[in-house]
């Protein structure tokens, strides 16, 4: 009976985070005309639901859906109210400060980050890093092709693609601040069995950051002392 009760309990609490998660419509990975400028209502959604990614992941998804709606029956989007659906879409699949799905599931993100980096190929990005428009490109392509690249190493399936998708995001790295793209990148090699080229990597990085988080676990490994000793 005790068994029992508790299958149900887990039974209901996942049917209860599945039904919760905010399963995106095809029209939110889909790309369309890009205009010179928004239409003002599709620009007020944009906008507010860039500012409800972090405090309010769920209300945030249902206002960028809302204004590709629009866009989908024929308002006007720019560039950059573009690019902001995208990048709210896949920051607001996670719950607040966590790197754990909720608000949307792991199947849509891939999907609208597959959908963005689809289109950035098509941008000149990096180009002209220097403008709001610029720099906002180079964080999407981040988010995107890391995000890619580290569910397709999860996965353990199309590493060649997921290394393809990381290097993409390693193109746009800023500094230090995102080093974790390298974490990334180290630990498809690693699946991969290219072992010398990770570690090459990470002992680059610990050099010039001894206590870089992502790669303690690789510093205190018997594999890469003994590979140091080479």
């Amino acid at each position: 009976m005790k068994s029992l009760i508790i299958k149900t309990i887990v039974g209901v609490l996942a049917l209860s985070i599945v039904t919760f998660a905010n399963t995106l419509p095809k029209l939110a990975y889909k790309q369309y005309k890009i205009s010179k400028d928004s239409n003002p209502t599709v620009h007020r959604l944009v906008k507010e639901g860039g500012e409800l990614v972090y405090p309010k992941p769920r209300k945030a998804r249902k206002l960028l859906v809302e204004a590709l709606r629009k866009v989908s029956k024929g308002a006007k989007i720019d560039k950059y109210d573009y690019l902001w659906t995208q990048y709210g879409l896949l920051k607001s699949a996670m719950e607040s400060g966590t790197s754990k799905y909720g608000p949307g599931t792991r199947a849509d993100y891939m999907k609208v980050a597959k959908n963005v980096m689809k289109f950035l190929d098509h941008e000149n990005v990096g180009e002209w890093q220097f403008t709001e428009l610029g720099a906002f490109q180079m964080e999407v392509c981040r988010e995107a092709g890391n995000g890619l690249g580290w569910e397709l190493m999860e996965e353990g399936k199309k590493l060649k693609t997921a290394l393809q998708y990381t290097k993409k995001a390693e193109d746009c790295m800023r500094g230090e601040e995102d080093y974790f793209i390298y974490d990334t990148k180290v630990r498809i090699l690693l699946k991969m069995k290219k072992k010398n080229k990770a570690y090459t990597i990470v002992k680059q990085i610990l050099n010039k950051d001894p206590d870089f988080g992502d790669f303690q676990d690789i510093k205190h490994s018997k594999s890469y002392r003994k590979w140091l000793k080479k």
